[in-house]
């Protein structure tokens, strides 16, 4: 069956999502970006961040640690309480969450990040997770190197910068305007 254009997870999916969740250290990557996206957002005059399947929470948690005023809202549609609508902030930050998308709706997901803000800090995973879903497949479902992610986010991104290593592709990239993004 085809997925609504709007559509960002499955009911199915989000149930899956959710048990694992139940894991205490499922969700926890979040907090080694934060002097990442305290050197963007001060290098722009950024006020605001969104946190883009935030899992725990620890992006938030790290940022109130050092005491930063960065006002974050934290939003992830497998977790109850974090799951509405998220509102437009000045950037994303969007850590190990891209990998985890259901691959026919990845491009809803990627769309609808760009909505969100003027500019998107993406860390994406390109090797298999070292846990599973539920159902028994490997909870990363989008597992494609650097030139691949490049790709699909240059249909609603203006990439800025990007770095490879070993295992991840980090990209800072600015939202296209609105005219010039793509789908599919």
């Amino acid at each position: 069956m085809p997925k609504k254009k709007n559509t960002l997870i499955t009911p199915e999916y989000r149930a899956l999502n959710s048990k694992l969740h139940e894991n205490e250290r499922y969700g926890t990557s979040g907090a080694k970006y934060v002097k990442d996206v305290i050197m963007i957002a001060e290098a722009n005059g950024y006020k605001t961040v969104l946190d883009y399947g935030c899992g725990k929470g620890e992006f938030k948690a790290g940022l109130e640690y050092l005491q930063n005023p960065l006002v974050v809202h934290e939003y992830d549609p497998a977790i109850p309480g974090k799951d509405k609508e998220p509102p437009r902030r000045d950037m994303v930050l969007c850590s190990d969450v891209l990998e985890h998308v259901e691959p026919e709706l990845l491009d809803n997901v990627i769309a609808h990040i760009a909505t969100k803000g003027e500019v998107a800090y993406f860390i994406i995973a390109m090797t298999l997770a070292e846990k599973n879903l539920p159902d028994g497949r490997n909870a990363h479902l989008t597992v494609e190197q650097a030139p691949w992610w490049l790709k699909k986010l240059e249909k609603q991104f203006n990439i800025m910068h990007w770095q490879v290593t070993e295992f991840i592709i980090a990209v800072v990239a600015e939202t296209k305007p609105r005219a010039q993004r793509r789908i599919g």
